[in-house]
């Protein structure tokens, strides 16, 4: 099944690749007012700009479709996932063939001839994949790629790969039962014991084995790969610790020893933390250049005039890897603020905190008090987008409270984050609101992507334009 699929994939990427030759073909010749079947007096058509056109939407196609996982079948079970994706690459091909028409400045690669391109490009890919899922329906269902798959243990992987019959017979998998050495009880998936795996192999006729063993029955493996050794099928084995692992996991190698990356952090790669940095560079020079530099006067003159004290708060964080930095912050609390209580815990800001000045309130609720933290995003503390920086107490209180609190400084902290875009800021008293906070922190270090930088961005000026009323 593996192998089909892989065949499947490199047959869509090229059968793609056919369709953005044809599509940048037909666009040129739209454009000149020629219809496809004058080939011959297309001839004297300027090919050279055309080419280098078509190879680099190509090259652009093929890395942002790795980046989008285009052609990943998992993802994109659904045809609405896929569509989305389909669009996000459609998205890099306009961005890229703008460019291509500023550079090379060629009157027929004109923007009629990008508009031509991109729905025609559209339209073909889009029909490929209908076609695709209508074919990839009709093989299963003959069969021909069909498996019949056994499971051996009762991990719990294995039950809840046992209940999903609907997506295993999707993507082509038909769920025999499974083998346990206990009790059946009313389940009819129970086919038999340890003992019994060769019968029931060759009863099913059984093309792959899953082998989801628990704690408990972790000694039986190699009695259960001798048995299976007699049968020519695929065998897969899925490890208990599995429950720990998150699904963007990674195998890598360690000294040619095949190793599980529990987590997958994007932002780990050079390549993409100088993709990161760069965009956080680029956007933050132009905020402070375009828009702080008389937005920022005009609230450190509202901040000193309104109240005692400095016009800016200054708080140690921490970074990623718990590096320490000074955060700075438009301040929006009287001078003789604390920010402990006599017992030495984190005073959170509430809706009616005494603390907080009248101007500080607007400021707040807007997130315009955050706005000097685009220093901290140019000196390299922070970047634009990112998991919120806490106060060192807080993350003390919190570190050994809730899971995972401490993953969160995988990466640099942010000015927003996906958790704030959710409401999820303001006071994070209640235990579960703040696991509810690290939860999307967590999603968006395992799922980063220089569009979900975007998306975030948008939702933000978004909250502030409508005002957040988690924000006080």
């Amino acid at each position: 099944m593996h192998g089909l699929r892989r065949s499947f994939y490199y047959l869509l990427l090229f059968m793609d690749l056919i369709v953005m030759v044809s599509a940048s073909s037909l666009a040129v010749h739209i454009s000149r007012g020629r219809l496809p079947y004058h080939y011959l007096e297309n001839l004297k058509l300027p090919w050279l700009p055309q080419m280098f056109t078509v190879l680099i939407f190509i090259i652009v196609w093929f890395f942002s479709s790795r980046i989008t996982s285009l052609y990943d079948e998992l993802k994109n079970f659904n045809i609405s996932s896929e569509i989305f994706t389909l669009l996000q690459n459609i998205a890099v091909q306009l961005i890229s063939g703008v460019l291509i028409l500023f550079a090379l400045k060629n009157p027929i690669l004109s923007r009629f001839y990008l508009m031509v391109y991109l729905i025609a490009v559209s339209s073909g890919v889009l029909l490929l994949r209908i076609f695709y899922r209508i074919l990839r329906k009709l093989l299963i269902r003959s069969g021909k790629l069909r498996k019949n798959v056994l499971l051996i243990g009762t991990s719990e992987f294995g039950k809840d790969f046992f209940g999903t019959p609907e997506r295993s017979a999707g993507m082509g998998y038909n769920i025999a039962g499974y083998i346990s050495d206990g009790s059946a009880g009313d389940n009819p998936g129970h086919l038999g014991g340890f003992d019994d795996i060769g019968r029931v192999m060759e009863q099913f006729n059984i093309d792959e084995v899953l082998i989801t063993l628990n704690s408990g029955e972790s000694g039986k493996l190699d009695h259960v790969m001798k048995i299976l050794s007699g049968f020519p099928v695929r065998a897969r084995v899925i490890p208990e610790y599995f429950r720990f692992i998150s699904n963007k996991y990674q195998i890598s190698f360690f000294n040619n020893i095949p190793v599980i990356d529990i987590r997958n952090d994007p932002l780990d790669e050079l390549h993409w933390r100088i993709l990161k940095r760069g965009f956080d560079l680029v956007f933050s020079l132009l905020f402070l250049l375009l828009i702080y530099s008389w937005l920022g006067l005009l609230i450190a003159a509202a901040v000193k005039i309104t109240s005692r004290g400095p016009v800016y708060f200054k708080q140690e964080r921490w970074g990623r890897k718990n590096r320490k930095f000074t955060l700075y912050k438009f301040r929006s609390m009287v001078k003789e603020s604390r920010d402990t209580d006599e017992e030495g815990r984190f005073l959170q800001a509430t809706r009616d905190d005494a603390r907080i000045t009248p101007i500080g309130r607007i400021l707040r609720r807007m997130s315009l008090d955050e706005l000097p933290q685009f220093l901290n995003v140019l000196k390299g503390d922070m970047s634009v987008v990112g998991p919120r920086p806490h106060a060192i107490p807080m993350n003390m209180e919190s570190k050994d409270v809730i899971e995972n609190y401490m993953l969160r400084h995988l990466v640099k902290p942010g000015i927003t984050g996906w958790a704030q875009v959710n409401g999820f800021r303001g006071e994070t008293r209640a235990k579960d609101r703040l696991a509810k906070r690290i939860e999307h922190d967590m999603f968006y270090i395992e799922n980063w992507s220089f569009w979900f930088d975007l998306r975030i961005i948008f939702l933000t000026v978004w909250r502030g334009i409508k005002g957040d009323p988690n924000a006080f």
